[in-house]
Parts: structure tokens; sequence; C-alpha cells
């Protein structure tokens, strides 16, 4: 259920718990931060210990007040917080931001009372929030004026250092609203996705991530996020591997860490940011407005090494350049200088006297090009005035401005400040992005983002199908593979021919049936049967499978599996497990016995679509040698993507069952894919 967040962000009175009347304070600066727009709540500061501060009138005890209040901010010390918190809501409070932090008992009490009562809560240990279109602050945190601005980006954030310079650190950043949403005992990061969505004004929504309450009620709000095309940015810090040994598949290992905040991305069309630089910038141009209409990049710069710089960021990003036409470098030929090249990116300059003049005509020639989307250039901006050099390409790049196709100005480096030619180039509609590497990064996540679609609704088993998965389920035994491979195929992925047999005379009929050369393995309950030498590989006649079978029984058990011996073929690895955030995911993986040290592996949310199954595929680092080779022929990347498919509806509906799948290797060849060897954690194991 969506809450109304009214009381929180648009109170008519607010009454400040614990303020006061010295400078750096919470709760002087709070008092302070709800001044500073013009049409604000009605203030109402309260503590003994002041007449006034900053102007305002302090109250000696909450029943003082001359009226109800909507919002109650707690700056008072931890020992008086839930008290406090219980005086504001007996004078009308619907809303609570909690500034100070309480332990786990008192944060129980408080979450208790707030239920009870129906109010909303922030925090605690919050530092607030600033509604810049709304023209609303509680915090203590507050920008300087010259940030006020408003803008399109709503800021969600889990991390309070970050909050406290994020407001003030750019003011070419213009926000929406900002929040640190502390403790998230009440009001959390889905309640302000949904907000952010609710506004007109939210061009992209920033989220700053480190840990997820309620995956589910967050994928609805990111999937209409998606609908509406409102883009998602992420930036989520390092997580440890220590929780990947919870699970004892490979696929249970392999998904610690990142592997869920990777599924929600994929899934929901998340901007993911590895770096706070890159995350300032990809909101930057993100809330420009700035989109992609078809065609790639038009790069300009003034030096030979720019542009050398420039194709290689571009490469590294997978930024689409607009490939020129043979007018537009016959127009660009006679504009440049004979030595410099014609093809994009371009160095335009040599010594040319009217720079500005220059620059316009240059990116007029390119962004004629019916193949240029928008249109760049790079240089440094951000030095000192005394530079002119600079400020007359500023000049040049202005007169493109507000123009058919959208113009940019790159930094080349981020080392620098922000200097008045930046800005006046923002206030004439230039965007001014830091740093090549950061500016093409996010230039080539809008256009992913521009170019992507929402993945079609996975189906679900069919009734009969549902009914052979059922039968199979109820004869897996953990650890054992060939009522785990029965379950695999009856899911609807072809498996290996086999036989599991208790003695060596069963052993070579088995063989004899299946034809050799085949495998032997140990058919007792070993997890992962390498690891004991528990397998024979080409097992070519009956002499070798007599030796086998007798080393296998003797070391292992006297229970083995015949199966037939795949050869040919590329080893991939198939998985799914059950996140405790993130749910049912499935993974598709570089397989064999080097699945875990490779590590290269795309999980994505169960159940998934082939579409969403194929993208994964695409994304592997090996993705390139499953296509075909110098006569080699590729893998069935259909077949593969169906597998995955299949594999993600078990483990999506029935998750009370099984806790997590192990499919490796599973061999894909041109035409088919055959899973070889699989384990089945139970769920209540």
């Amino acid at each position: 259920m969506r809450r109304d967040l009214t009381p929180l962000f648009a109170p008519s009175t607010v009454a400040i718990f614990g303020a006061s009347g010295r400078e750096g304070r919470p709760g002087y600066e709070i008092v302070k931060a709800l001044k500073s727009f013009p049409g604000g709540p009605r203030i109402y500061p309260v503590t003994p210990n002041y007449r006034e501060i900053d102007g305002v009138r302090c109250y000696e005890d909450f029943d003082g007040l001359p009226e109800k209040i909507d919002l109650g901010v707690i700056a008072s010390g931890s020992a008086r917080i839930v008290k406090d918190a219980q005086n504001a809501i007996s004078i009308g409070a619907r809303a609570l931001h909690i500034v100070g932090d309480l332990t786990p008992e008192d944060s129980v009490r408080l979450s208790q009372i707030a239920r009870d009562a129906g109010v909303l809560l922030l925090g605690p240990n919050s530092i607030g929030f600033v509604d810049f279109a709304g023209g609303v602050a509680s915090t203590w945190a507050m920008p300087p004026e010259n940030h006020w601005s408003p803008g399109g980006i709503a800021l969600i954030l889990q991390s309070g250092a970050l909050f406290s310079y994020a407001n003030s650190i750019d003011p070419r950043l213009r926000f929406s609203t900002t929040i640190h949403l502390g403790r998230e005992l009440g009001v959390g990061l889905v309640d302000m996705v949904h907000r952010a969505l609710s506004k007109v004004e939210t061009r992209v929504i920033g989220i700053y991530l480190e840990s997820v309450r309620d995956s589910v009620a967050l994928g609805e709000a990111l999937a209409l996020a998606a609908s509406r095309g409102v883009p998602v940015v992420v930036l989520a810090p390092g997580r440890t591997a220590e929780a990947a040994e919870a699970i004892a598949t490979h696929a249970g290992r392999m998904a610690g860490g990142r592997a869920p905040l990777e599924a929600i991305i994929r899934r929901y069309r998340l901007i993911e940011c590895i770096t706070l630089d890159q995350f300032w910038c990809t909101l930057h141009l993100l809330s420009s407005g700035i989109q992609f209409n078809g065609g790639g990049v038009a790069v300009v710069t003034d030096s030979g090494g720019q542009r050398a710089m420039a194709l290689d960021a571009a490469s590294r990003s997978n930024l689409p350049l607009a490939k020129f036409s043979e007018a537009t470098e016959g127009s660009l030929r006679e504009i440049l200088a004979p030595e410099l090249s014609t093809v994009n990116p371009i160095d335009i300059w040599s010594g040319e006297k009217d720079v500005a003049g220059h620059v316009e005509n240059c990116f007029k020639a390119v962004l004629s090009d019916e193949d240029a989307s928008i249109g760049v250039f790079v240089t440094e901006f951000g030095v000192p005035a005394a530079d002119t050099f600079s400020t007359r390409i500023a000049e040049g790049v202005a007169r493109l401005a507000g123009g058919s196709k959208p113009v940019l100005a790159i930094g080349c480096s981020t080392r620098h400040f922000v200097s008045d030619r930046i800005m006046e180039l923002e206030r004439t509609g230039v965007p001014v992005l830091d740093g090549l590497e950061t500016s093409f990064a996010a230039l080539a996540q809008l256009h992913r983002y521009g170019s992507s679609k929402n993945y079609p609704t996975a189906s679900a088993f069919s009734e009969t199908k549902r009914q052979e998965v059922e039968l199979a389920l109820a004869k897996v035994a953990p650890n054992d593979e060939a009522t785990t491979l029965d379950l695999i195929e009856a899911v609807g992925i072809p498996t290996v021919a086999r036989a599991a047999v208790d003695s060596l005379d069963e052993a070579i009929k088995a063989a004899a049936t299946i034809g050799y050369p085949v495998v032997v393995k140990t058919a007792e309950a070993v997890a992962h049967k390498t690891e004991v030498g528990g397998v024979w590989l080409d097992v070519t006649d009956e002499g070798k499978l007599e030796a086998a079978y007798k080393d296998l029984a003797i070391r292992i058990g006297s229970r083995v599996l015949i199966a037939s011996m795949v050869k040919g073929g590329v080893e991939l690895a198939l998985g799914a497990v059950l996140d405790p955030v993130a749910g049912p995911m499935v993974m598709v993986a570089a397989g064999g016995v080097k699945a875990e040290l490779l590590a290269d592996r795309q999980f994505a949310l169960a159940p998934v679509s082939e579409d969403e199954a194929l993208d994964m595929l695409r994304s592997l680092s090996i993705s390139p040698t499953l296509d075909p080779y110098r006569g080699k022929p590729g893998i069935d990347r259909k077949a593969i993507a169906g597998a995955v498919a299949n594999l993600s509806r078990l483990i999506s509906e029935y998750p009370h069952a099984i806790a997590a799948v192990d499919i490796n290797p599973i061999i894909a060849t041109s035409q088919d894919v055959i899973a070889v060897d699989a384990l089945v954690s139970p769920k209540n194991e």
C-alpha cells in the first residue's frame, strides 16, 4: 500500500523537540532549515533553555503550544527520544522525524508506538530531508542558498555521510528532493521511490543503496519506474563473500555478494554506477532530459591527444559514435586544416583566429549528419578565467544550444573547480559533464537505457507439466544425482542417458544399453564428486568399467551412476537459489570444474522469459566463444535460454520445497543442450 507522506513533506505546523540556540547543534540547524523557504510551516521550538532561536519564539513545554502539530522533529538526546515522540503524538503529530539513534530495544518500542498511533516515522538516525520543489526542509545539513534551485533529481540515500554533502557538492546538480532514510523503521526506500514517481518534476531517481528490506515491494516500485520511463540510477557499495557459503551448491556460493543487486538491476533496467563521480555525472546527464534519437555521438575536440583518448573511452564504455557520411566528411574537409581527420571524433584546432566561429561551424557540420544524435565538445572547461581559449570555445558551443539536436560540453578531466565559464554554459542550456571516462560512461548508460525494453512476462508451468514436476520432486533425495536429473528432465531440460546401479553386473548391463564410452560416478550422497575422486570419465570398455566400479565401491560406496559420455559442445552451468533478499533467482555461468574459479556468471530474478535468459547469455564474458568461429559451430542459444527459463520456473513455483539447484555442467551444442550433472538442496535441509 502506498502511504500518504504529506504530513512529513508538507506539514503546516512543526514542533522541534530538543531545540537548541547553539549554532552547529542539530536542534539549531533544523530550526534554521525549516525557516529557509518562503511560505514554509509554522515552527514551534520546544525547549526550556531559550526564549527564542534565530528569531523564532520558543516554548518551555509541548503543552504550551498554541495549536496541534503535523510534524514532530525529535532532536533530543537518545534518552529522551521515545518520550518526546510520545509527547509529539499527543499534540497531534502525524509524522515524526527522529534525528538521533536508539538502542535496538528502544527502536522496537518507538516503531510500535508509531504503528499504533498510525503516524509516519522517518529514522531514527536520519539527518533529514530537503524538498526543494515543495519548499520544506527538516535537516541539520542544509545546503547553501545558491544550491536551492529545484530540479529533476530525486535523491534517496542510505548514507548519512553522503547526504551531508550531496546537497551542496555541485550547483549543477539540481534536486527535487533529497532524503537520508536513517534506520528505516517507518518511511523507507519503497515509499520514496513511489513519492518520486508521483511528482511531475522527477526526471531521474538516484539511490545510494546499502540494503533492501522488502524486495517484492521494491520490485513493484521499480517496475512502475521502468513502465513510466523514469530512469533509476543506483550506486551500491560492495558486499562480502561470507554469505555465499550459506548454501552448499555452486549456484548458492556464487549468489553471494552482488548477485541479488545484479538481478534486480537487470529486471528493472536500473543504471548502475561504480563510483561517486560516475553517479553524479550520470544523474546530471539524465536530469537534463537529453535523449538519443537513433545514431550515435558526434565528438569534437581541440587536440589530437583528446581525440585519441575519446576513441579509447568510447571503446571502453561501448558508447556508439556517429558514423559520418561522405557529405559530412566533405563539409568538414572544407573547414578543417588538411592534416586533420574528418572521421569522428574530430580534432578541429589548427590555429584559427575566430575560435568561437570555428567551433560553431564545425559543430553545425557534424550535427547535420543523420547519424549524429548528440554533439559533445571535449576540452578543459574548468581552467581559470585567464585562459581565454576555453572561454572562446564555450562561446562557440553555446551558440548551438536550443537547436534541433542536443549539445553537451565535457571536461576532459575531473580535477578542476566549477568555474563561471561552466555555469554560464549551463545557463544557456548546455550541460557540462566532468571527466571524459565518466561522461562517456554516462552517455553509454543513457543510450542503453533508451534502447532497452522491458522483458516480456515469464510464463508458468502448464497444469500437466506441474503434475510431472511434482511427481519427480517427491522422489528427490538430498545429494542424489539420479533423482535430481529425473526432476530436471521433468522440468523440460534434456538430460544425459543414465542408470543408477548397485552392483557390478547391473553396471555392465547399463553400460551395454547406453553404449560406450560412458561416465562412471558415485551415486552416494556426495555434493561435489570431483573433490573426492568420485568420477571416472571416458570409460570405453567392460574392463575399464569393472576397474572404475570397484574403485568407487571400495572408496565411497556400491551405488554408482552410469551415464553416456557426452563429447564436444560448450560446458555451461545453470543454477537456481532462494536469496533471503531478492527471493528466487536463476543463474547461467561458464561451467565445468572452473565455474567458481572463473566466476563468469549472470543472475536474474526468477522466473525469467526466454528474452531475459538470452540477455543473460549475452552478458557473459565467454559469450563471444559461444558463436560460430573458424568452422566451429556455435551453440543453440535459444535452447540454453529455454533451459534457463524452465529452471527459473522450478525455483519460483516451488520455493517452499527447493533451496537451490545446481546443474554443472550442462553441455550446449549447435542443436540442443544436455544436463550432465545436477544437485538439488531441499528447502528443509
